[in-house]
């Protein structure tokens, strides 16, 4: 997790606590928030949630050289860690609450560890978090975060909830990140240069759709966020639910410059994948509209069909590759 340049002083040669201490200053107002009794610093955290309401949590471990380029920018690696955490809450349909972060590496630096709670304190102002704990430790390059949020008592949409007839959604485009992987300065951005829309920005700075699943809750029946490619993420929501659909590639919407058969396996875009009732097409076109957000149908759930996606184009099968999987 060491940067090639600029690396500072080796966190050996700082007390661990006043590393902690260092990351804690950087996060500023991130460390607070509503529902914060007791923010970072103490053995743990004490939080409070709304009455009449049901804590969500999820937890992502990204690994140097297998989910970011080892020697990445310390700032892009903190945004991303959160963000794509934080796609876990907006595909349940919670309110965003809390993070704690632990960073691992076997070697550590003030000047890195500084950059990186820089970057997690933008995504947590973004997304509306506070930063209320976490750990530093010795061992293999990774950064785990955890992320707690809420929703009213049973209006958390799962994967499970969806029907026969139901239709099939997609939010925004697919396969921009994924062009990113192509560029071979991937680890070499920071966050001050990634201004506009592009691959580069949708990888290290992905969006989740938080307003937005919110505003599906009681609209959509079942949810997932597209983080391991739609290929896989729609077919893990299908056998959840028990049922089956049959997506046509030429539906699927596109980022600029990316091709179908890619788009749907390579994952990274932190769009969701909802399923509604036919009759709230209406509903979710004004969700689109309110939005500004391009909401797609690509499907319809079919009866009497095993459980998962068959996938087809111009009416004839097609091959598609898995998304991304941890295990072969």
């Amino acid at each position: 997790m060491v940067p090639s340049a600029g690396a500072g002083t080796v966190a050996d040669a700082v007390h661990e606590f006043e590393l902690i201490e260092r990351i804690i200053a950087r996060l500023r107002d991130t460390a607070r928030g509503n529902g914060v009794v007791l923010g970072p610093g103490d053995d743990a955290a004490v939080l409070e949630i709304p009455g009449g309401h049901q804590l969500v949590v999820s937890t992502d471990t990204l690994v140097a050289d297998r989910h970011y380029p080892s020697g990445a920018c310390a700032d892009a690696i903190g945004y991303r860690s959160l963000a794509v955490a934080t796609s876990d809450l907006a595909a349940m349909g919670a309110t965003p609450a809390f993070a704690t972060v632990s960073l691992t590496a076997e070697s550590l630096t003030v000047n890195w560890a500084e950059r990186y709670a820089d970057g997690l304190a933008a995504a947590a102002r973004d997304f509306g978090i506070a930063i209320v704990g976490g750990n530093v430790a010795r061992g293999p390059e990774s950064v785990t975060v955890t992320v707690h949020g809420y929703v009213p008592n049973g209006a958390a949409i799962t994967r499970s909830g969806a029907g026969p007839g139901d239709d099939v959604y997609v939010t925004g485009s697919l396969g921009g990140a994924g062009l990113a992987l192509a560029d071979e300065n991937l680890g070499e951005w920071s966050l001050v240069a990634l201004k506009d829309d592009s691959p580069l920005k949708r990888y290290w700075m992905p969006q989740p759709r938080l307003q937005l699943g919110i505003e599906l809750r009681g609209i959509a029946s079942a949810a997932i966020d597209l983080s391991d490619g739609l290929s896989s993420d729609l077919d893990h929501l299908c056998r959840a639910s028990r049922v089956g659909c049959e997506v046509d590639l030429d539906a699927i919407p596109l980022y600029p410059g990316a091709a179908a058969d890619d788009a749907v396996a390579m994952g990274d875009d932190y769009e969701l994948a909802f399923t509604a009732h036919r009759d709230a097409q209406d509903a979710v076109d004004a969700l689109s509209r309110e939005h500004g957000v391009r909401i797609t149908r690509i499907a319809t759930l079919q009866r009497d069909v095993r459980p998962g996606v068959s996938w087809t184009r111009q009416g004839e099968a097609a091959d598609v590759r898995p998304g991304y999987r941890h295990f072969k």
